[in-house]
């Protein structure tokens, strides 16, 4: 799995970087999550086997295919604000492929819900390099009002890479739950993400 690193930038490219976090706020809208990943089955096998992952710490719940890869992190790992919990990787093509897509489940203490976007945002845009919003929306989330953000960057290793973030808050915690893969691949694997989004759920700790 990829994970972000700290990265340091110049300060006339943090400025674009505000920049481009301004112009990016500007494509919020009413669209909904399902209407983002609407998409063709593409060229990848779908499977119709779906596994539980339950985690009673964090209070959720959510299924995963059961051919992709699950790893679990330990408590206390983190990544900027954000708590890292457990990552699924899509399944290797071979070994001429350089990324698996992914689908992590992090979570965030969040001190004021009004802000949270912002910070986010703001977060998103130091995280990766080239951060573009491409669409930002309303949606919902294991039926709590919730934000969806697509977006590109630059990737190390497959060039440009495309995302989906959606996330969702209850009471001082933010679930965050984020899709990444090469931007040529990106469509593949919707259908597969659209079914673990809709199952997730909160649940009683």
């Amino acid at each position: 799995m990829l994970l972000k690193k700290d990265i340091k930038y110049h300060k006339n490219e943090f400025i674009v970087k505000a920049l481009t976090l301004t112009a990016g706020l500007l494509f919020i809208n009413s669209l909904s999550l399902s209407a983002i990943l609407k998409t063709s089955m593409g060229l990848v096998q779908y499977t119709s086997k779906y596994l539980d992952y339950q985690d009673t710490v964090h209070g959720f719940k959510v299924k995963y295919p059961t051919d992709w890869e699950k790893i679990q992190f330990s408590q206390g790992i983190t990544e900027g604000p954000h708590n890292l919990v457990v990552n699924f990787l899509s399944p290797s093509r071979g070994p001429s492929q350089t990324f698996r897509e992914y689908f992590i489940i992090e979570t965030a203490n969040v001190t004021s819900p009004s802000t949270f976007l912002k910070q986010e945002l703001g977060f998103l845009t130091q995280s990766f390099p080239h951060f573009t919003p491409v669409l930002i929306s309303n949606s919902t989330l294991a039926r709590h009002n919730a934000y969806a953000v697509v977006f590109t960057y630059k990737d190390p290793i497959v060039g440009t890479g495309k995302a989906t973030e959606i996330w969702t808050i209850n009471g001082s915690k933010a679930y965050i739950l984020s899709y990444h893969a090469d931007s040529v691949d990106y469509v593949s694997y919707l259908p597969i993400i659209q079914t673990m989004i809709k199952s997730f759920q909160l649940i009683p700790k």
